[in-house]
């Protein structure tokens, strides 16, 4: 775990615990929405959330991570470096918003879906809300305000799914849908302009001359913010299938590229955290516990992503038929591949350019990356199909993620092969692949429906997953007792006659 005076792991659980409880009911929407809209249907639907997501990673040009960098450097004016990003996060999102209403006749056309025209302005206008609004989740964390960021994470994803779920339950509408969303991301972004004014008011500042720190945010966000658009250029191959081939094959395809909501959270909350270290271990020049920190990071993700990976690998039938139902099993090859395309994306080196200042050098390996990227996407879908285009994907992204970590190691002056712990990884590997291949095996014989299977196999595949861990040290003593310790502590808290008698 990373060490952060003690509280950087109960923080991840808790950043990570907020995420995956508003995510447990995004599993609703496939799980409804697979069963009782057509395939055509669902396709559509797929397409406005594949644009929305799309600009949500894409279209903030980096600026709102020059908001929580600079926070860490220059706190007093954190509002108006807060106030720089929403002028120019609203200004491009307004310009995109107003281009895919323009344009929206011709965007349906190209994805072979002359029925997506009609929710593009309602789109676009929610792209700008979100965007515009997006930089509270960052400065929250970074302003020590952790139990609001909880509610946020938490209560965000879970009125998402309600707002969804709500639109095809009661309206059996997109657009109602649309519309629930954008009401949800207005408040959101209320709330965000509450935070920044109060702070512009307790210290004092005026945001005319927020203006004076615009030129060294750009020079920080830009280049990150460009290399991140670039690079998930890599992530609209799901357009690219939908140009090339009908709306029920992008459908399986989406389908099966369909990301563990566990893993994401996981992944996000460590980011987020080992950002805020690394840009300290930078600052006081300590680069030894740089790499320390990147190290026991790597270490903390990857004993989750791996032993998921691979369950979900042997298990990929089961998965897809018990979320999307049987009308989906041409989505399970696709599903098997994208688990490896899952553990290729943790490799990403982004938080060492960022903590270094390093952006521009991301911006040209992603450059690279992405032309051999573009190529082997249009490549495999032109003579090949869909799943020549997840291969030259996971191919692009792996060489931009792995070249990365070479050369962003240099920058805390380590070595890529240093910042893993090897023999913890491949004990994972080895140990994963055995239980799962094993628990499969016992279970090919049993009929029964997809839930219980996975119930019962999972069940299994942890306790074995624990077992071997600590019998082989790869979970420690003192990852055992922590997390002991941490439980209790929580018991204690929620029982009030207990928590007293301990407190006491």
């Amino acid at each position: 775990m990373i060490q952060n005076e003690g509280k950087s792991p109960e923080r991840l659980i808790f950043l990570a615990g907020a995420r995956i409880f508003g995510l447990i009911f995004s599993f609703l929407i496939p799980m409804y929405l697979g069963r009782h809209l057509e395939v055509e249907t669902y396709g559509t639907y797929k397409q406005v959330m594949l644009i929305f997501w799309f600009s949500q990673v894409a279209l903030n040009f980096g600026f709102d991570d020059s908001v929580n960098y600079f926070l860490r450097w220059d706190r007093k004016n954190f509002s108006l470096y807060a106030f720089n990003a929403l002028i120019f996060n609203f200004v491009v999102t307004s310009l995109l918003a107003l281009g895919l209403s323009i344009y929206r006749v011709e965007i349906a056309g190209l994805l072979n879906n002359p029925d997506l025209a009609q929710y593009i302005p309602l789109l676009g206008l929610l792209i700008v809300v979100s965007i515009s609004s997006a930089q509270v989740e960052g400065f929250l964390i970074n302003l020590n305000r952790f139990k609001a960021r909880l509610y946020l994470d938490a209560g965000t994803e879970f009125l998402k799914s309600v707002a969804i779920l709500s639109g095809f339950l009661f309206f059996h509408s997109i657009t109602v849908a649309l519309i629930f969303l954008v009401f949800l991301m207005v408040l959101r972004f209320v709330w965000m302009l509450s935070i920044l004014h109060s702070h512009k008011v307790e210290q004092g500042l005026r945001y005319k001359d927020a203006g004076g720190f615009f030129k060294a945010q750009a020079r920080f966000g830009v280049p990150l913010g460009i290399s991140r658009i670039i690079q998930n250029i890599l992530n609209m191959e799901n357009l690219f299938v939908s140009s090339f081939f009908s709306v029920v094959q992008f459908t399986y395809y989406s389908v099966g590229c369909f990301e563990n909501p566990l893993i994401n959270s996981v992944r996000a909350s460590l980011y987020e955290l080992v950002n805020i270290d690394l840009v300290d271990n930078v600052k006081s020049k300590d680069f030894d516990k740089a790499a320390q920190t990147w190290r026991q990071m790597n270490r903390t993700l990857f004993l989750i992503v791996i032993p998921f990976t691979v369950y979900m690998t042997f298990f990929a039938k089961e998965i897809i038929v018990f979320i999307f139902s049987d009308k989906y099993l041409a989505s399970v090859p696709f599903f098997m591949l994208f688990n490896l395309y899952v553990v290729v994306t943790c490799l990403n080196p982004e938080p060492l350019f960022r903590a270094t200042s390093n952006t521009g050098t991301a911006l040209k390996i992603k450059v690279f990356g992405v032309v051999m990227g573009l190529i082997l996407i249009i490549g495999g879908a032109y003579w090949f199909g869909p799943m020549a285009v997840l291969v030259g994907k996971i191919i692009a992204v792996a060489f931009i993620n792995i070249s990365g970590l070479i050369i962003g190691a240099r920058f805390i002056q380590s070595k890529a092969r240093n910042l893993f712990v090897w023999r913890d990884l491949a004990l994972a590997l080895a140990l994963s692949t055995v239980l799962s291949a094993l628990i499969k095996y016992i279970f090919l014989e049993y009929q029964w429906y997809p839930f219980w299977i996975l119930a019962a196999s999972f069940s299994l595949y942890f306790l074995g997953m624990f077992v071997s861990g600590v019998k082989t040290n790869l979970i420690k003593t003192q990852e055992v007792e922590y997390v002991q310790k941490f439980v209790f502590k929580i018991v204690h808290k929620l029982n009030p006659l207990k928590g007293r008698a301990y407190n006491g």
